[in-house]
């Protein structure tokens, strides 16, 4: 029955999400436009001219993956309200399936359609670098080759200085800073269901409520996480005053520790509210 509901659930976001990969792919074909461009071999007007390109393509890109985030994040928060607290509700309700398993497949849908556009993201980040190293290449055939020779040399490179500045191989970093982007995705969008939630508190300005929720949660989340940093700043002035060299993986990763134990608190909170205004607490409109 799961799979079932998941479906649904897909089927009603599934459009929103390739409009809102639609406008990232439109933000991402500008940009590499834009890029290509930029010519630094033309005089001093036309020169002028490619570093105004370059300012509009990283604005555009910028402006565009914040858009699609954000506007990702609406059309989860959207869903979630009407199809639960609205008068869609009664169907949603009426279906003969426990309300955790209700919470459970709108909470892993959602889930999945915000990895969706951050893998449309991180897509489209590959195909500006992409661009920018063919035009590389294009501006001048000698600096193609040595790419071309001289890249896996210096990747390695970059690899050893890594670890030498973090005390952790680029690897190892790569995928713990995964798996932290992937809690803080599904933190991130089970405090907006949350929050959609509390919102339900609010008999008469619903929408209100839950963005006053919002904003209330965000600013306690920021409080922890500048908690969170306390350790960091204090290994760093200890090891100024000292005059001590600390690998600066070292340095930051007990603050990452601790923001990815309260992204997983947050995301448990979060289910429990959830799941208490959904049992407890369901007052339709």
């Amino acid at each position: 029955m799961l799979g079932k509901l998941m479906k649904y659930e897909w089927r009603g976001l599934r459009f929103p999400l390739l409009i809102m990969l639609g406008i990232l792919g439109i933000a991402t074909l500008l940009t590499c436009i834009l890029i290509f461009t930029i010519n630094p071999k033309y005089d001093s007007v036309a020169s002028g001219l490619s570093v105004l390109s370059l300012i509009l393509s990283i604005m555009l890109y910028y402006f565009g993956i914040i858009g699609c985030s954000v506007g990702t994040m609406l059309i989860i928060a959207i869903r979630f309200y009407k199809t639960t607290y609205t008068d869609q509700g009664y169907l949603t309700h009426t279906l003969p399936v426990e309300t955790k398993t209700l919470l459970a497949a709108k909470t892993i849908t959602s889930v999945l359609c915000y990895l969706l556009m951050l893998l449309g993201i991180a897509a489209t980040l590959l195909i500006i670098i992409g661009a920018i190293y063919t035009h590389i290449c294009n501006l001048s055939a000698y600096e193609g080759v040595y790419l071309d020779q001289h890249i896996g040399e210096l990747f390695a490179e970059l690899s050893d200085g890594f670890r030498e500045e973090y005390g952790i191989s680029f690897g190892a970093f790569v995928t713990f800073y995964t798996v932290f982007m992937i809690v803080a995705c599904i933190s991130a969008i089970m405090t907006v269901l949350g929050c959609v939630s509390l919102g339900q508190l609010y008999t008469k300005h619903r929408i209100i409520g839950a963005i006053i929720a919002y904003f209330a949660v965000i600013s306690v989340q920021q409080f922890i996480s500048y908690l969170a940093m306390l350790p960091t700043y204090s290994r760093m002035i200890r090891a100024e005053a000292l005059s001590e060299t600390i690998p600066m993986f070292e340095i930051i990763s007990p603050t990452m520790i601790i923001s990815l134990l309260w992204a997983v608190a947050v995301s448990i909170i979060m289910h429990i509210i959830n799941l208490h205004m959904m049992t407890k607490r369901l007052n339709l409109e």
